[in-house]
């Protein structure tokens, strides 16, 4: 079925959003490299980090009101993720709970203001795949949703995971970070995450596909 005009403005104006809120954070290359990927080219640096408790103060919230709490995110509560912007649907999400993964978040006045996954069996992107073992948990696909921008809530959210994944006997985290990704490596940063490495990933139109390590920091 064909778009209507109207659909196909709205479409149109949806993406110019999503590029607009990008530049507003500060991922401008983030957006050029999609617009590469376009034709079939991705060359994408990357950091790997681990994470954890200690040494780590844990941050405030600011501009929220105090209604607000933080822990493992249930079933139920996917459906509450419709239209979140992280790039997966509800379904997915769902997907990613019955495999075994959690997701930790926190709610303000019965809605998510942020969220993010954790893999206890492997970490996984790219081609970089590494099987975790009982103390090691993967922290991936940390998002703050528009409306609550700006509060700090990453580093709070994230320290949060940290106390949770510790009484969980979890306490070699790891994570990555695209390397113009200038957001989330400054929030690790607040949390003094340790780099471990920084590779490259490339694909050249699906055709030739590496990983290399460009600097080890170990």
């Amino acid at each position: 079925m064909k778009m209507t005009t109207g659909q196909k403005r709205k479409n149109k104006s949806t993406y110019l959003q999503k590029v607009l809120i990008k530049v507003r954070y500060g991922m401008v290359r983030q957006v050029l490299r999609k617009q590469i990927l376009r034709i079939g080219i991705e060359i994408s640096p990357y950091y790997l980090f681990i994470e954890g408790i200690e040494n780590s103060v844990i941050p405030a919230i600011t501009g929220l009101e105090s209604d607000f709490s933080a822990g493992i995110l249930l079933t139920e509560d996917m459906g509450l993720m419709e239209n979140n912007g992280s790039g997966f649907s509800p379904e997915e999400f769902l997907d990613f709970l019955k495999a075994g993964q959690k997701c930790i978040g926190i709610k303000h006045k019965g809605e998510i203001a942020a969220f993010m996954w954790i893999n206890f069996s492997e970490l996984k992107y790219k081609l970089l795949c590494m099987q975790l073992k009982s103390n090691e948990a993967y922290l991936w696909n940390m998002f703050t949703l528009e409306p609550y921008r700006g509060k700090n809530l990453a580093p709070y959210l994230r320290y949060k995971s940290y106390e949770i994944l510790h009484e969980m006997g979890r306490d070699t985290l790891y994570s990555i970070s695209e390397y113009f990704n200038a957001p989330a490596i400054k929030f690790k940063k607040k949390l003094n995450a340790r780099i471990l490495k920084l590779a490259l990933y490339i694909n050249l139109f699906k055709k030739f596909e590496r990983n290399f390590t460009l600097k080890s920091y170990v």
